[in-house]
Order: structure tokens, then C-alpha cells, then sequence
């Protein structure tokens, strides 16, 4: 996890978790990938609303979606396995894959309860002001100031059976602002690691790790079904 974070602007680490590679992308596979990088659980708020200079930070946000999904297999966090699943499971994500009954009408968006940002903020709450003004595009702040206001969710409260370095970690993982939300370094550091972490033998590989995703977009149906059996 460390080094190609450190290193390359963005590794989709999501796509190696088996519950995040989904055969729709197979639908188009010749479209330009940059801007539709990751399965829409797992996608990271700045990549919805088209942040073009997004960074690792996005990775992380997925890895905390995963690890919310890790937690949720806790039995005393869910009173039975079927309540076990994504955090943010939306079957919509405006304006990449925007619900078709709504539309390109974004203001009928924000308010679909399955939109990918809305069950985002049904769980953390609509973003401050202060959050909004630090987003890039004058575009992106008007929109998300569409959004109802609603309150945060007490995270420890979903996740009562979990360690307090455990919920912090996952908290700190899933801020909306890219820039405060906790870093690859950081994470590694962050105590809930102490116990099964050992520096001394851990290798930072000495080049760059280098992943073929961009060429993905080249191709076609059989050779994805060949590729992943």
C-alpha cells in the first residue's frame, strides 16, 4: 500500500477487491477511463464531482470504504449477516451515471435517495461551507450546496463493537475534504497498525510500480473475460 501510494497519482486499488470489479464495465469498454476510475461505492467524493487534479487521496477513501465492510464482519456490529455490506451502497451517481428517471435535472438528483453523494451525506452529513469553498470548481460548490442539509451519523454508534483506534482511523479515512482526509503515511503510523506493524523488516521497493489500468480502456469484452475468468 505504501509506495505506490507515494508514488504514482493514483493506483485504483479498488479494483483488485473482489466485491468491487463489476462486469459492467464491460458495457464500454473503449471509453476514456480518468474520469470514471472507480466502482461508485468506493468513489471518492472529489472523483464524482470531477476534481481534475484528484490524488492518492482517493485511494484512500476507497480503502476506507473496504474497511468499514471489514468491520461490518465484527458479529457484535450487525445483528445478523445480511446487514453486513457497503457503506455507501448507491445504484446512482450523478452526473457520471446519473439515475435515468431524474435525468440531467440536477436538482432532482440531490434529492434521489440512492444518488451516490446523498447516501454519502446520509451517513457523514452535507459538507460546511468551509469544506464547499475548498472545492475546485465554481460548478461543484453550487451544486452541492443543492443538497438538503443533514446532520452526521455517529460512526461509533453503527460500529459499536470496533476498537476506538479502529473508528478513528475510519473516520479520519472518510473526509470529504481530500486534503484533510488521512494520508498512505499517516495511516500506517496510525496506532489501530501497532500491534501487527514491524518498520524494521519492512522494503520500499526502489522504482516505481507501474500498472497497465490505463490500458484497460483498449480492451474489448472477450479479452476482460480472458484476463478475469
Amino acid at each position: 500500500m505504501d509506495f505506490p501510494e507515494r508514488q504514482n497519482s493514483h493506483c485504483s486499488v479498488t479494483q483488485q477487491h473482489d466485491d468491487i470489479v463489476s462486469v459492467s464495465h464491460t458495457k464500454n469498454l473503449k471509453r476514456q477511463l480518468t474520469g470514471h476510475v472507480v466502482t461508485r461505492w468506493y468513489r471518492a467524493p472529489e472523483l464524482i464531482l470531477l476534481a481534475e487534479n484528484y490524488t492518492e487521496a482517493i485511494d484512500v477513501w476507497s480503502i476506507g470504504c473496504i474497511f468499514s465492510e471489514l468491520l461490518s464482519m465484527i458479529e457484535e456490529n450487525v445483528e445478523s449477516h445480511c446487514d453486513r455490506g457497503p457503506l455507501f451502497p448507491g445504484s446512482s451517481c450523478f452526473p457520471l451515471s446519473p439515475d435515468q428517471k431524474n435525468g440531467d435535472d440536477s436538482r432532482l438528483q440531490t434529492r434521489g435517495n440512492k444518488d451516490q453523494l446523498n447516501v454519502i451525506f446520509n451517513v457523514l452529513g452535507t459538507p460546511t461551507e468551509e469544506e464547499i469553498e475548498a472545492l475546485e470548481s465554481n460548478e461543484a460548490k453550487q451544486y452541492i450546496r443543492t443538497f438538503p442539509p443533514k446532520e452526521a451519523h455517529d460512526l461509533a454508534e453503527r460500529f459499536s463493537a470496533s476498537s476506538p483506534e479502529a473508528l478513528n482511523l475510519l473516520k479520519r479515512m472518510l473526509v470529504f475534504n481530500p486534503k484533510r482526509r488521512i494520508s498512505v503515511d499517516e495511516c500506517l503510523a496510525h496506532p489501530f497498525f501497532k500491534e501487527v506493524r514491524n518498520p524494521a523488516i519492512e522494503v520500499t521497493a526502489n522504482e516505481k510500480v507501474r500498472l497497465p489500468f490505463n490500458d484497460w480502456a483498449n480492451m474489448d469484452e472477450p479479452q476482460l473475460r480472458y484476463e478475469w475468468p
